[in-house]
């Protein structure tokens, strides 16, 4: 009959199409994936630590390093339901570590016994963690 397409033929069509649907499969990814994986991500090294010496208050992040692949900015700390706002954000570049030290003029609450939970804001998310009470007076 004519017009009629035997079995290799459409075995031909139909591995050209998958080979075609797999190459625009693999140009979607290489053009468009590497950017999702460009971001930030902060990791806490060591006990961050609130000293509280009847006055003031000191929040010591021991150390926090950048493990993503884009710069992250971080802007704000909050301990309990205290918040101190980092100005200028404290900037950290790729692969960067660096300790963060705030000091507030205010008394620590006589309910944080041990420990409190915070949070530690950046331009990329919040970032939970535990801080460690240490009282010197």
């Amino acid at each position: 009959m004519r017009g009629d397409l035997s079995a290799p033929v459409l075995a031909i069509i139909v591995t050209i199409g998958i080979i075609a649907a797999g190459l625009v499969l693999l140009a979607w990814f290489w053009w468009f994936a590497p950017q999702a994986g460009k971001t930030g991500a902060l990791q806490i090294i060591g006990q961050p630590a609130v000293i509280c010496n009847g006055t003031t208050n000191s929040w010591v992040v021991t150390s926090v390093k950048n493990t993503g692949s884009a710069p992250i900015n971080v802007t704000s700390i909050f301990v309990g339901n205290l918040t101190y706002a980092l100005s200028p954000p404290v900037m950290l570049s790729p692969g960067e570590s660096r300790d963060i030290n705030v000091t507030a003029g205010i008394v620590c609450p006589t309910t944080w016994k041990y420990t409190v939970d915070g949070v530690i804001l950046t331009t990329t998310g919040t970032y939970g963690t535990s801080f460690t009470v240490i009282r010197t007076s």
